[in-house]
């Protein structure tokens, strides 16, 4: 199996070179939000996009074939003239009750503390030189 990343060829574990360094593929792990209906995952994300789609809007392509099954079923969507969905009459108001508020950005933590040097104190713990 050969991958093309950015410039470069990936074949089997081997990793991509592009131009003067080693192109390295990470894997995250991402959190997503949604809701288990009738055995069937609908992102929230998913359905704050549906909501943007009216019946005179582009057609809702995105969900699978068990999504849209359940969101018509629960008017949450209505079919849009034979291909894809907008939404539905019941979805506002889903969307309004799931108590849901999205994750807060971190804030720094303010430091004041100094080394001997006059330098600032930084703590080893977080992989920096400084000293705690």
């Amino acid at each position: 199996m050969r991958l093309k990343l950015a410039g470069g060829v990936m074949a089997g574990k081997s990793e991509p070179q592009h131009g003067s360094g080693t192109i390295a593929v990470e894997t995250r792990m991402v959190v997503e939000y949604g809701i288990t209906l009738d055995g069937v995952w609908l992102p929230l994300a998913l359905l704050r996009r549906l909501e943007a789609h009216g019946p005179w809007s582009a057609p809702f392509t995105e969900a699978t074939t068990d999504q849209e099954g359940v969101l018509v079923h629960h008017a949450l969507a209505e079919r849009h003239n034979g291909a894809g969905l907008h939404r539905g009459t019941g979805l506002p108001g889903f969307l309004a009750a799931i108590p849901f508020e999205p994750t807060a950005p971190l804030t720094k933590i303010p430091h004041t503390g100094t080394t001997d040097d006059g330098s600032p104190a930084v703590s080893s713990a977080a992989g920096s030189r400084g000293r705690a």
